[in-house]
């Protein structure tokens, strides 16, 4: 036994398991894997828990068109689909695993020839700047991602740090080489998604600016900086909006040359002589905060070393993690293991700059004292396994996740611990409040110890009345059918998280806050029809429904699943349920 690795798995425990692992963990991960349906992932570069996640986006299906929604758009969740023929650039921002999305910020993509500044249609790739490529050529490890861009003839090599993008460029030897900067692209995207973007050609390797978007995060900041391993020869952009007033910005031309770029959909182009020197590096910090947030994060993780070393760096980041175990298995259950577990340290993010700063619920800029501030809550899918997984093999990330979802409830104007969040700001995403269960269990587990603290702001959370049905789950013990259509799994989910906070209130010696939580953990007593033998939706009067269907999904009072599922949601009182 190595007395290096953390934890032992054998057959009983994980996958039918029979020979001895003894490669390295990154051999087995496969970061290209579910692509479809829930299981939205991106082949792309990112470091472990890290803000960028760097990834090829093979299309632009808009989330809708005029509001009328695109039913495609769902595909593009992560922004790769392994069925598509083309690349349309590279972006540094995706969400994993998720139903919904956003993201896809400051795309980038090189190119030889005629100068394209629209993306082009998959059925006609010639129409814009998107290349045709070969899954031959893709190679994809974590921490890094390679394919050759079969129209231009371009290799591109992606890699990435905690708050860095890092590109690696080979051309042809062509004088007229370009870099497209693509800042009104998007996942998810709609006319009028992007509200501002702005860009400054700071000298012949420095780029900086921002964009705010309006996505699934309401109000998203999203600021760069963007070093370039070569001078830019000339440069120039275009914006897609149409602009109905420029004031006296009219005197110049701004649209060639210009060190001051801004406009709602700016799409902008650099062009290089690759001739000479056909690698071109390109290395792009993120902030939340500003612009001289990303240029400190670009110079603090990325500056002065190659990208062969950086590469190796996200490498060993991840081997880092992910050598903590010893599994015996075949090859495929190694992959399966190991894969797995890269997925777990994909989401949350590190959302703060390298000096602590970062940009809170509030919109305020905020400094992180003694702890590491992370965004991506996606609570009602995380609190059952992740946490409580993170809380064993990662106790203090968990705990700075947890510090994190506490500074979300203080600096909320609704007092409320996050439901789904991300890049600072909350998206009210699917039911509960299941955030007291991951506070509950990391204190438990004696991950975090402020429990004064995590217990004003469960109850805090637990009891705004208008967030879906609490008034009424407080007055009557339930929710009313007739008030929320995901009133029957609502209530028995709110039992299960009330149960949490009884237990923390129990560890903190509040014996009036634990007894009135051990009372309203047992409110999923009030929706089961006991001559059914199921939990059934209740109206305000206090009648069942009727006409009721354990097995159908929709209209019977349950969220993305039925009676016959939500039925033995009821983890805190297993015996009291079976009675």
């Amino acid at each position: 036994m190595n007395k290096n690795k953390l934890f032992s798995f054998t057959a009983t425990l994980l996958l039918g398991i029979s020979s001895t692992f003894a490669q390295q963990p990154v051999d087995y991960v496969n970061p290209i894997i579910g692509t479809n349906g829930m299981g939205h992932t991106f082949p792309g570069s990112c470091t472990p828990f890290g803000l960028i996640q760097l990834s090829p986006d093979t299309d632009t299906i808009p989330h809708n068109v005029n509001g009328a929604y695109q039913k495609n758009a769902y595909e593009y969740c992560a922004g790769y689909q392994y069925r598509d023929k083309t690349i349309v650039g590279f972006s540094h921002t995706h969400l994993s695993g998720t139903g919904h999305s956003d993201l896809g910020d400051i795309l980038l993509m090189p190119a030889v020839g005629e100068l394209k500044l629209n993306p082009g249609r998959a059925e006609n790739p010639d129409e814009g700047y998107r290349s045709r490529f070969n899954h031959a050529t893709e190679k994809a490890a974590p921490g890094y991602y390679e394919v050759m861009l079969d129209d231009y003839g371009i290799k591109a090599q992606l890699t990435a740090t905690q708050r860095v993008g890092v590109h690696k460029y080979t051309f042809p030897k062509d004088k007229n080489s370009h870099l497209v900067l693509d800042l009104a692209h998007g996942i998810y995207n709609y006319d009028g998604k992007v509200l501002w973007a702005n860009l400054r050609v700071e000298n012949d390797t420095l780029l900086t600016g921002y964009r705010i978007t309006n996505g699934w995060a309401r109000t998203n900041y999203t600021y760069f900086a963007i070093s370039l391993s070569q001078p830019i020869k000339d440069y120039g952009y275009k914006d897609k909006a149409k602009v109905l007033y420029n004031g006296f910005w009219r005197r110049f031309k701004l649209e060639k040359n210009f060190p001051e770029i801004t406009g709602r959909k700016i799409v902008a182009y650099f062009n290089f002589d690759t001739e000479q020197q056909p690698e071109l590096v390109v290395k792009v910090a993120l902030s939340a905060v500003s612009t001289e947030g990303a240029i400190k994060n670009l110079r603090a993780e990325a500056e002065g070393q190659s990208f062969e070393q950086l590469a190796e760096a996200a490498r060993k980041s991840w081997n880092d993690e992910l050598d903590h175990y010893e599994i015996e298995g075949t090859q495929d259950q190694k992959a399966m293991f190991y894969t797995s577990l890269y997925h777990t340290m994909i989401n949350p993010s590190v959302y703060m700059d390298v000096d602590g700063s970062y940009r809170g619920l509030d919109h305020n800029i905020h400094q992180a004292k003694d702890f590491t501030n992370y965004t991506i809550f996606s609570l009602w899918d995380t609190y059952r396994a992740q946490h409580p997984f993170l809380n064993l093999i990662k106790p203090d990330r968990n705990a700075d996740m947890v510090e994190s979802m506490i500074k979300h409830q203080q600096q909320s104007v609704h007092g409320m611990l996050p439901v789904w969040s991300h890049m600072g700001n909350e998206n009210w995403c699917m039911s509960g409040y299941h955030a007291v269960s991951v506070l509950s269990d990391a204190i438990t587990k004696g991950v975090f110890t402020n429990t004064d603290e995590a217990l004003a702001a469960m109850v805090s959370t637990s009891t705004v009345p208008y967030y879906e049905g609490v008034a009424d789950y407080m007055k009557l013990g339930y929710i009313p059918l007739d008030k929320s259509g995901t009133a029957a799994s609502s209530t028995l989910e709110y039992a299960y998280d009330d149960w949490t906070i009884y237990q923390t209130a129990l560890k903190a010696g509040n014996k009036e806050v634990a007894e009135n939580y051990r009372k309203r953990a047992l409110n999923y007593r009030n929706i089961y029809d006991t001559t059914i033998g199921f939990a059934r939706p209740r109206y305000s009067d206090g009648t069942f429904k009727k006409d009721f269907d354990v097995l159908q999904t929709y209209g019977e009072g349950f969220i993305e699943g039925n009676s016959w599922n939500f039925s033995f949601h009821v983890p805190h009182d297993v015996f009291g349920m079976m009675d």
